[in-house]
Formats: C-alpha cells, structure tokens, sequence
C-alpha cells in the first residue's frame, strides 16, 4: 500500500524521509555479529540526550546505539526526548544500521509467536493513498492454498480506508489472538494473522507522539521488518522506490531472513498490472546454521511478460471494511475469469510462492497461483481460516 508521487512537493516531502547516503556494503554481504547492547536504565528513567547529542551534531549512531535508545523508548523514554530523536534521525537520514537496530529493538521488546518450520510474509509498509483493496493480505490466502506456511503481520487502518485488520474481522477472522492461540491456528489452517497491538504492545508508548508530530518517521517503515514470528521468508512493498536499498540492507544486517524480496510497483507498495514493478531481491547462500551470506540483486518485472494486462488504479479501488470484504472474496473464488483485483493478487501471492521456494522464478509462481485460484482452493483456505480462528478464541 504505497504512494503515488505526482506532484514536485509531494516528492520534496518524501524524500525528507530518505537516508542522506545509505551504507555501502561488500557484495556478497556477510553478516557480522554485532555486539548486543547492555541496556542500563529502567522505565521511564531512560535518558536520550547521548544520542540526541550525536544527532545534533549529524553524526550516525552504531546499530548498538540505535538498539539501545529505542529500547528505552519502548519503555516509555521522555516523549520530548522521544520526539526530538525522531525528527533528528529524519531529518539527517536514517541509515541502514540505524533501521537495523531499531529493528531489533522491537524484536526484543515483541510478543513472540513461536511456529517451527518456514514462514511466509507478505506485507506493505503502506501510504501510498491509493485506497485499493487488500491485495497483500488477500495474496496470503492464495499463497497459503499453493503449499506456502504463513505468518501475516498487520494492524488496522493507518493511511488507508480499510487495513489489513479491518476486513479480515469483517470476514470473520479473529485478529487478535494471543501468540500461543495463533501457533495453533497456523497448525489449524496453515496461515494465521499477528495483530499489532498484541504482539507490539510496547508501541503504545510511541503511539502518543506519533500522533501528535503529524508527520512521518522511521516507525512507518519499521512494521514489515519486525514478524513476530520471526518469518523467514517476505514479500515487502515500500511506498517510495529509493526506501528499497534502506530496508534491504537493514534486514541483511539484522540476518533474520533467509530470502526476501522489497518491492516498488508504479507508486503503490506492491506489484500491480499497473505497470512494472521494481524488486530488490536478498537471498542467505550459506548453509544451515553458518552465519548469513547474502546474496542481492536488483530487477525489473512486468506483469505483460506473464500475460497480465495493463489497469489503472481505479480498477483496484477499493473502500471501507465492507466492501474490501466483498472484494475480497470476490478476489479468492475459484473460477477462470479475472480482473485487475484477481490479477494483482495472483502477481502478489506468486512472487510469495517464489520466496517461499515452492518455485524457481516468479513466473513459475504466478501461474502455481492463477491455477490454485481458478481451483478455488484458496476460497477454501479462507472458510478454514475464519472457522480455525474462532474456534480457538472460543476455547480461551
């Protein structure tokens, strides 16, 4: 769910966003253990200024540092502190390292879901003011009816007329389950949704000041990067092509991934008919339990080479929580006849199945796609899922 730059402000705001000069990396990359910060403060005590000092001064912070500091904020660190640090970090640019440390800030601060095996996520970082349907959260229904295991994180509306949160509760679903009760509705159904505020609770103390700055910073981006089941395999749409290389590197750093995909697709914050998409691709080429070495590559893909046609974004729009819940399924029948929706789902759930590894190139996984949905399989996956989910918060 991404931006549509269309006019020389609204691009001069976007890239106030952008890292000034992002971190250059050896190819391959190989992962270094970082040293974990030792945390020393305690709730609300924690003092910012060291960090603010060195921002001030536009300096970088280590990853150690930036773990650190947004360990305390998860805490409930001073919100003038808090907001200061925000705006600093945006307006030097955030690094790769830096993402990377706050990324794992929030690992560490996270309710984890413990699921064993491989786990698929397909997620956006959102703001793009499309309102379209939920195409990525909808991909994760048909990736799950192809073979794939998954783990989907998301919240409800932020920057669009409808989240990922909101229309599955419209379906049915149950969002938001414990950790516990979504393993068992993963083992269930085979995909199961990780609610926000259940598995981040840490972030309402960042909730306030977000909310009263108005304007964008680092935690827009942070989302998609910190599955708390730890997934080791994503699909994840930015809503500005240069924020790719930022996110790529920092989950490189992190070394939680073993393969993964950052997309760009004309504007929106995944692939779409629209036109083509661009995909940075990172992929761990050493063995089980050898430290990560990735391998990243950078390419085009256009749906025309697959036989999708060209739409505009009018055909994928969307609206509220009851009519994405109608599109939604409409999106997920069986039957051969398509439409723009259809196809941008079968585009989104493919490249899933290609990360996943149930295939070895994108257009291998679109068409595992299109034939799993004209089976009507993946209608079938989501009548289990909203049974799965409220059977077990029944139990409870």
């Amino acid at each position: 769910d991404g931006t549509i730059v269309n006019s020389k402000a609204a691009s001069m705001h976007m890239t106030q966003l952008l890292p000034i000069a992002l971190l250059q990396l050896p190819f391959p990359y190989q992962l270094q253990q970082q040293p974990r910060p030792t945390t020393t403060t305690t709730i609300m005590s924690a003092s910012l200024k060291p960090y603010i000092e060195k921002l001030i001064d536009h300096t970088d912070l280590t990853s150690a540092e930036t773990e650190e500091c947004f360990a305390a904020i998860l805490q409930g660190a001073d919100e003038v502190q808090v907001g200061s640090l925000l705006m600093l970090l945006r307006a030097k640019g955030e690094t790769p390292a830096e993402i990377a440390g706050m990324v794992n800030a929030m690992n560490g601060a996270c309710n984890r879901v413990h699921v064993p095996g491989k786990l698929l996520d397909i997620v956006g970082t959102g703001g793009d003011g499309a309102d379209t349907i939920n195409i990525s959260t909808a991909s994760v229904v048909l990736a799950t009816a192809c073979g794939c295991t998954v783990a989907k994180a998301g919240n409800r509306s932020v920057s669009s007329a409808c989240g990922s949160a909101d229309v599955l509760e419209r379906l049915g679903v149950k969002v938001d389950l414990k950790p516990e009760q979504i393993t068992q509705c993963v083992e269930k159904c085979g995909v199961a949704f990780m609610f926000a505020p259940v598995n981040h609770p840490a972030m309402r103390f960042v909730a306030p000041v977000r909310k009263r700055l108005g304007i964008r910073s680092c935690f827009n981006i942070l989302g998609p990067m910190t599955n708390a089941a730890g997934a080791q395999h994503a699909v994840i749409g930015v809503f500005h092509e240069d924020l790719a290389p930022l996110m790529a590197k920092a989950l490189m750093e992190v070394g939680r991934v073993d393969h993964a995909v950052v997309i760009h697709g004309v504007g929106l914050d995944e692939i779409s008919p629209i036109g083509p998409a661009t995909i940075l691709e990172i992929k761990n080429t050493a063995p089980p339990g050898e430290p990560k070495v990735y391998t990243e590559q950078k390419f085009s893909f256009d749906p025309l080479d697959v036989g999708i046609p060209r739409c505009v974004v009018e055909d994928l729009k969307g609206g509220g929580p009851e009519q994405n819940a109608e599109e939604f399924r409409a999106a997920l029948t069986g039957g051969d006849h398509t439409n723009a929706k259809r196809d941008s789902v079968v585009l989104n759930a493919g490249v899933g199945c290609y990360v996943y590894g149930l295939v070895g190139s994108i257009p291998e996984g679109v068409a595992l796609a299109r034939s799993t949905l004209e089976s009507g399989k993946a209608i079938d996956v989501l009548e289990k899922w909203i049974a799965a989910s409220q059977e077990i918060s029944a139990q409870e």
